[in-house]
Parts: structure tokens; sequence; C-alpha cells
């Protein structure tokens, strides 16, 4: 998908939400922060480890693919030893210090350095840069981050709460959204989630509540909340229920200089405002008498913004949502909907005030850990990208180059047109195999600009020194299984086979490896979590 920016001088947005480490340099260009960010942080290479051959490092290697974005080497063995429910206590607490590098990382940006040092400057930044700086945020912190449950967490309520960044001015307004709507809600309520939502810019913009008035209901913003928000589209509310939603939402409007632009000194504003860029314009709303039949809601004339406010906490605390939020989860980190893990997640829902995290728990804890409850899950090309990287210890700036990958792969990040959100069905993206096969081989081969791996680094630390040692080395540290397991041991008969035939053609040996990498990246056990 692509678009011409807008001839246009809107203000644009800002990115500052909880980022919090000081910058490194002013506003030096993107490669030059990379190398500069590098000589503090160093190389982002982890520790490899030898895989145990254990069925407690079998266990540590399945949370790692559901819950996180993949392992890191040593990352099993590691779990293995701590226990995998000792992990999952710890990222469900989310207490972890962050790894400097994620934060040094992310607050080289460009853009949101601008941002915290020289807010005026922010209406100089193109409208591609917003989107792909936004997009390079979320990779580096799903590469790096220790808080993978919290990342992953980010990617799916981004995606339940879809923006499509190229309508309108959508591109000066989803960053924002991203800090200071999702990220900071990812593990917290649901109740403040939606609140966030609902008086999101960005969201008000991209589902056209800014022509919600009286008299002139819009119902786009109303008919998604319903269907893709809260109860689900086959929960049994009529279109009469998306017509009173509707108009309790008129006069739900976001700040603007003008009639297009985003009011950015409304977002620099006093945190005291717990909705920065919303504004309610009474003149516009509805504000007669109503009844929402699902909801057996009625609301008394007058009630003003108090109208919308009553929808969202009946809705946010109806069981219908709850068991709606709680099968998506399930599919997320299960691959399927347990009927009974979906009743132990809602109830836990609507016992805890709309807690996600006692939400989670019984979908993590008792189904993840039950192979009973678990289907296969095929990566979404994020998913791919990311357990990718990770797996060979890449060192990445998430820049464009490797955005292109992502893009060819057909998961441009904010870049999905439906309020949706991406696709969960494998059908959806067979149509990506081409793409990744191509990453897995720029990847190993070093043609990735901001990326790079070092492959020399697993057989030094492993003492693999001859051809079998070496392909054991990259299959059990990127598929984190034993080389002689029946699982894979055709796969390392393909290996063999190549390598005899590489080096028959007189191939150097490291592009032999490279390829080898590669062949293992772009395998079928890799495509699945």
């Amino acid at each position: 998908m692509s678009e011409q920016p807008p001839q246009s001088n809107t203000v644009r947005t800002n990115l500052v939400g909880g980022l919090g480490a000081a910058a490194l340099v002013g506003m030096a260009g993107c490669d030059l922060v990379h190398k500069q960010v590098q000589g503090v942080t160093g190389t982002a290479h982890a520790e490899v480890l030898p895989l145990p051959n254990t069925p407690a490092a079998q266990e540590a290697r399945h949370l790692l693919n559901r819950v996180a974005f993949g392992a890191k080497p040593g990352d099993v063995a590691r779990v293995a030893q701590m226990g995998t429910k000792n992990w999952l206590e710890e990222q469900l607490a989310d207490t972890l210090p962050e790894d400097p590098i994620v934060n040094w990382r992310v607050n080289s940006i460009d853009l949101q350095e601008r941002v915290r040092s020289a807010p005026d400057t922010a209406n100089d930044v193109d409208n591609a840069q917003l989107v792909a700086e936004t997009l390079q945020a979320a990779i580096l912190r799903a590469v790096y981050s220790r808080h993978q449950l919290r990342e992953t967490l980010a990617d799916f309520w981004t995606n339940h709460f879809n923006i499509y960044a190229l309508k309108n001015n959508e591109r000066e307004l989803v960053a924002i959204d991203t800090e200071q709507v999702i990220r900071p809600h990812t593990l917290g309520k649901f109740r403040d989630l939606l609140l966030a939502s609902a008086h999101s810019p960005a969201m008000l913009s991209y589902l056209d509540n800014q022509q919600n008035k009286k008299g002139v209901a819009n119902e786009n913003y109303a008919r998604e909340l319903l269907e893709l928000h809260t109860l689900g589209v086959k929960s049994g509310y009529t279109q009469k229920d998306i017509q009173e939603v509707a108009r309790c939402f008129t006069g739900w409007r976001l700040k603007t200089t003008g009639d297009i632009r985003y009011d950015v000194g409304s977002v620099l504003a006093s945190t005291k405002d717990p909705h920065p860029g919303f504004l309610y314009d009474p003149t516009l709303h509805d504000d007669g008498a109503k009844f929402i039949p699902f909801l057996n809601l009625h609301l008394v004339p007058n009630g003003g913004k108090k109208d919308a406010d009553m929808v969202l906490e009946r809705l946010v605390t109806h069981e219908t949502t709850a068991m709606f939020l709680s099968r998506k989860l399930c599919r997320r980190y299960l691959g399927h909907v347990p009927p009974e893990i979906v009743t132990r997640a809602s109830n836990a829902y609507l016992k805890n005030d709309t807690d996600i995290c006692a939400m989670l728990r019984p979908i993590l804890l008792d189904g993840v850990f039950d192979p009973t409850r678990n289907r296969p899950i095929f990566k979404r090309p994020l998913d791919f990208t990311v357990s990718a990287l990770r797996a060979v210890s890449a060192d990445t700036d998430g820049g464009e180059a490797l955005q292109k990958h992502l893009s060819s792969m057909g998961q441009a990040l904010y870049q999905w047109p439906m309020p949706d959100g991406f696709p969960e069905k494998a059908a959806a993206w067979t149509g990506s195999l081409l793409g990744r096969w191509n990453f897995a081989l720029a990847l190993t081969g070093q043609q990735i600009g901001g990326t790079t791996i070092d492959l020399e680094a697993p057989f030094k630390a492993l003492k693999a020194q001859d051809d079998a040692d070496k392909v054991k080395t990259l299959v059990e540290m990127i598929l984190n299984v034993p080389a002689d397991s029946n699982e894979v041991r055709p796969l390392v008969a393909t290996l063999n086979n190549h390598i005899a035939q590489a080096k028959r053609s007189n191939l150097p040996e490291k592009s032999i490896f490279a390829e080898v990498a590669a062949l293992v990246i772009a395998s079928p056990a890799f495509q699945w979590r």
C-alpha cells in the first residue's frame, strides 16, 4: 500500500510516552545516531548457551514462542532453569528494569528526540518518516525488550484498536495513539484502555466521529465500538443499538487548529489533562432521550458527555465483552478457544474490575502449559521477522531497510485499511512465503541495511568446528529443538546435503553457513509458534 504524502503544513503530534532516557545527540541523522547508540550500548548479541535436552527446556521453548516473540540464544536454558511459571509470573508483574539498549535505541529515534527537546521542529518531519519511525520503535522494543509479554500485548491491542495510518491525517496521530493510548494500558485495566481509545484523536478521526453531530449522526465509530472493540459481531446487538450509541457520541471531537489540522499544543499541554487532544462540543451533542436495547440502558435527556461515558462503562463491564476479549486472547496465545479457559478468563475479568492481567492468568497459566488446549499458530510476518532477529541475535536499527521486508511480506504496520486489524488465519499469509525466503536470505547474507548478525559467535561459544557441529549449533539455536530429534531430522539431512553440494561448487564457507541459517529460518518448523 502506498500513498503520496498530502501537500499540507499539518502540525505533527507528540510522541512522548514514558520513554524517559536522555537523548544521545540532537538532530543527527539516523545512521549516525545508530552508530553512536551502538558505541554506548554495544552490539546486541546474546549469550549462547547449550540447549538442554529436557522436558523443561521444551516447555520453555513453547512458552517463549507463545508469550514472547520467540527465544534469543540462551533464553530457553535460562527460562528452563528459573522455571517457566516463575518466568511467566515475572512477565505478568511487568516490573523488570528495562534493558538499557531498548531505552537508548528507541529514544535516539529522530522524531522522538525532536519532540522531547525541540517540539517546534516536529513540523519539519516528513509524513512517511512519521510512520516509519513509529514502526521502528515497535520493532526495536519487540526485538530487545525484556518485557516480552508486554510487547506481544502491545501488538495485540494495536490490532484490536486498529487505525489506518494512511487515511486523512492519521500519520500525525497514530504515533501518539501508540505511545499514549495503547502502551500505557497493555497490562492494566481494559476500562482505562477503552476510555483512552474512545478519547483518542486518532480513533475519532479514523472512524469519522468528527462528522458525528446531532441530526446528522455518523455511525462509524459506534459500529466498530460494538463490533470490534467490545461485544463482537455476533453478540446479538442490532442496527438500533448502533444508531443509539452513535447519538451518544455526538459532539466527541479532536482539538484542531482549523478544519483538519491537529493541535500539537494540546498534546504538549499539562499532563493533568487525562485526554489531551480530545474535545467535547456540547453544541453538537444530541441531548434527546436515548435507549440502547442490547445494554438495557435508558438515558435521560440533557445527559451531555455522560451519555457516552455511561455507554462505555456498560460495555466494558458487560459479560459479552468479557467473553469476546477472552476468546481473542485465547486465539492469540493458545491458537484456539477452549470453552473452559474462556469462561475462567471471562469470570476473572469481571471479578477483577476489567483487569487484563487477571484475564490472562487462566489463559497463560492453565492454557499455555496444557498441550490439549494448544494448537499450532502460523506466524504473521511481524512475528516471523522479530523471532528471526531474536533467534540469530541480530543487531538492528529497525529502520526502513528492514521495514521494506516486512511490507513485502504483507504486514506494513499501521497500514491495514480496515478497522479489524491484520488477519489471524494462516490462509491470509500464504502469499508471504516468497517474501519470507527473501528476508531469510537477506538477513543471513548481511544484505539488510542497519541489521547485522554474527554467525561465528555461536560456533565459537559452543566450540563447533566441523560441519555437523555447525549444523547442530544453528538448528538448536534457531529452532530450540535438539538436532537429533525426529522433529528436525529430515531438515538436518537436507542441510548436510546442501553443504556437500555447496562445497563441490567451491562456495566460501561463510556463504555456505549463511545459506544454512537461512534454510533453517525459512523451514516449516520456524513458520509456526
